[in-house]
């Protein structure tokens, strides 16, 4: 009788062990990839922001041949990741995302794009490619970011909300938040407010949507460990399981192995980052698994020694001479089931 006993307790745990892993094995896996593309402008001249230097009578004497290099760059590199969703920043306007889409190197995948115009006086934007296949979406709007200063004008946050294969739901959030320019301690009350920003879209969200899953990322210009990202957003490398807290694998990544996303001067920051909701953490194997799957695309054939003798990523421009190179940002990327 003692025996029969240990035999079915070994049946339950046995069966309950394949259905765990059956779960885990049956939940699908994707790459999502977020990416700087560093003035991606055409070459017409807008006069409702001020593009005049990307066209061809304009100090970066921006032709249609380096329109198309440019266009070919940023299609190598994300041609090169395969990612199933992506994020964008610094791109003009939708014609230009219709151009780079309709690359050789990017027909097969066949992106859609979702893109809002946003305020920023240099007219760029964020927006966002994915596979029409593997996602639904079922609808977008961007989340204005409010400053103390009414003249200044950033990136709005684009909000997307779909539908996956297997019928579970997602949001994605891109972001490109204030610079530094004129200084980080000057400038960083606008980060905060974009972090703010983001905080209050994401809870909103999750409590219309507790069981969705919520991936963030973009430009943050800031680092995971800085106020606006840890404090104001909440984005930390603890996981609770929670339905509105935020875990950041990049936060490890930064503070471990000390790695960035761009480079200046010797130094490396993670500004780029990809945060995610707390509840995929344990559906993708736990903490370290998660960051582990999550990396800064880093291939040789994107760095080029710079002026300050380092091995940096390889820009359109080193300061006024044009080089004809990708980007000053690194992309980030993670494979994560959903």
């Amino acid at each position: 009788m003692k025996f029969i006993k240990i035999i079915s307790c070994l049946i339950v745990v046995f069966v309950f062990t394949s259905w765990k892993n059956y779960s885990y094995k049956k939940s699908p896996t994707f790459r999502i990839a977020f990416y700087n593309l560093e003035n991606l402008y055409d070459t017409i001249n807008d006069l409702d922001v001020q593009d005049e230097e990307f066209t061809p009578a304009g100090k970066n004497q921006w032709t249609s041949e380096r329109y198309k290099t440019k266009l070919n760059q940023m299609a190598k590199v994300i041609s090169s990741m395969a990612p199933d969703f992506i994020g964008l920043a610094e791109i003009e306007n939708k014609g230009v995302l219709q151009d780079l889409i309709s690359n050789s190197q990017l027909v097969s995948f066949g992106y859609e794009i979702v893109h809002i115009n946003s305020p920023d006086l240099r007219g760029i934007d964020v927006a966002f490619l994915y596979q029409k296949k593997k996602l639904s979406v079922i609808g977008y709007h961007t989340i204005h970011v409010s400053t103390d200063d009414t003249a200044f004008h950033t990136r709005d946050i684009l909000q997307i909300e779909g539908v996956l294969p297997n019928k579970d739901s997602v949001c994605f959030f891109i972001n490109h938040w204030p610079s530094r320019r004129g200084g980080t301690e000057q400038s960083e009350a606008k980060r905060l407010a974009g972090a703010s920003a983001l905080r209050t879209a994401v809870n909103q969200f999750t409590m219309k949507h507790p069981n969705s899953n919520v991936i963030c990322m973009g430009d943050l210009n800031d680092n995971p460990n800085d106020k606006s990202v840890s404090s104001i957003l909440k984005a930390d490398s603890v996981a609770s399981n929670s339905t509105n807290d935020l875990f950041n694998p990049m936060l490890v990544l930064y503070s471990r192995y000390h790695i960035g996303s761009l480079y200046y001067k010797g130094n490396q920051d993670l500004f780029d980052q990809i945060i995610v909701s707390d509840r995929l953490v344990e559906k993708n194997g736990g903490k370290e698994k998660l960051i582990s799957n999550t990396s800064i695309y880093k291939p040789d054939w994107l760095f080029k020694i710079n002026k300050y003798k380092e091995n940096a990523p390889w820009r359109t421009f080193e300061g006024a001479d044009y080089s004809g190179g990708y980007s000053d940002h690194c992309p980030v990327l993670i494979n994560i089931r959903l």
